[in-house]
């Protein structure tokens, strides 16, 4: 998924045994699997259809300020939640018996998208880690947010990440005889001769419910967007959808296509100036646990949090973050599973050395 060599090297290493077993697949991405549709409405939509009727209150465009502490040595208690909703204040009283669970950063910080006619126009905030700044500050057990939310940070942390629709079949079918693989199955297939170092990943269709027949989802991101391209010889972050489809389709060797396909897509490209920095070097600190110590009711998932051994950017170390914080703090159903360790899996072992042994 992009490791650089000026990445954290235990995070590498945390990759490697995590997906150990896919090694045996490592040329076809064989073992990938991938939602049906997008995982918006694989996941998310189906999980608040569930929550609405049992008394979950969703409340959208709320800004939460900052937390409040019960004066209480040695503790942790939430007893206050300062939020801002359309331009107005507010505070909620949290009891001691209520449950507080914070997402402490995002990926998706800071992102703007463009289009097929402009680049995508910084929008620097800081807003999405605020709030971690915030309980991090004069304290120890909520990590370091500035290891992974800074100015420094986005040079080695930033992606450039595009969406295309294609009322035509040009692409996908020119993609699946070039791979061998039809759309949604296999991994990302990736240009390493680009100098953006361009992946890309052709979706099942429909991708989107409700698709329009005929019409065809891809999506892409170049790992060095601070590059200038091959044959759009500018950084990749200061190009219009148009340029990054142009650069895409040439080094595919797509030429004879190329008009088709430029007609028949529209390309959005997207700047994400932290997406990697999960990648960033740390120490065991920069990242607090899902429970800090002392904490009564307060929890923190996502994947700014250390939990040994776990990767991050899954959604298996979002739901084990969750996991450990209503185990620790509700005592309440079974204890995480152990996280999968590839160096322990023989037949993962025995697959990896015959792919790499024997190719």
């Amino acid at each position: 998924m992009g490791t650089l060599p000026e990445h954290s090297a235990i995070e590498f290493q945390r990759y490697m045994n995590r997906f150990l077993y896919l090694f045996g697949h490592m040329w076809d991405m064989t073992g990938v699997m991938r939602t049906p549709i997008n995982q918006h409405q694989a996941f998310i939509e189906p999980l608040v259809k569930w929550l609405r009727p049992r008394g979950v209150n969703f409340l959208t465009g709320a800004f939460v300020k900052d937390i409040g502490f019960a004066p209480s040595p040695g503790r942790i208690t939430v007893n206050r939640l300062d939020y801002e909703r359309s331009g107005v204040a507010m505070s909620v009283t949290v009891e001691p018996e209520d449950l507080v669970l914070v997402t402490t950063g995002s990926q998706a910080a800071d992102m703007s998208a463009g289009s097929m006619t402009e680049a995508p126009r910084p929008r620097p905030s800081r807003r999405t880690w605020a709030l971690w700044e915030r309980l991090a500050q004069g304290r120890t057990d909520f990590g370091n947010p500035d290891i992974f939310f800074s100015p420094s940070a986005i040079r080695p942390s930033r992606w450039v990440t595009f969406t295309v629709t294609d009322t035509g079949s040009e692409f996908v079918n020119q993609m699946t005889a070039l791979t061998g693989s039809k759309p949604g199955r296999g991994g990302l297939v990736t240009l390493k001769d680009s100098n953006w170092v361009l992946s890309l990943s052709i979706f099942h269709q429909p991708e989107i419910t409700g698709q329009a027949p005929g019409t065809s989802l891809w999506w892409g991101y170049g790992l060095h967007p601070e590059r200038d391209g091959d044959y759009v010889t500018k950084p990749m972050n200061q190009c219009t959808g148009a340029e990054i489809l142009e650069e895409t389709l040439r080094h595919l060797r797509f030429d004879k296509q190329l008009p088709a396909i430029m007609a028949s897509s529209i390309l959005i490209p997207c700047d994400m100036p932290y997406v990697n920095n999960i990648w960033l070097p740390r120490n065991g600190s920069d990242r607090p646990p899902p429970v800090p110590k002392g904490a009564t009711n307060l929890g923190l998932i996502g994947q700014y949090v250390e939990m040994p051994k776990e990767i991050a950017f899954t959604i298996e170390c979002s739901v084990r973050s969750a996991w450990v914080v209503i185990y620790t703090l509700l005592k309440r159903g079974p204890a995480p599973p152990s996280v999968y360790q590839g160096l322990y899996d023989p037949k993962a072992l025995f697959d990896a050395l015959k792919v790499f042994v024997f190719p």
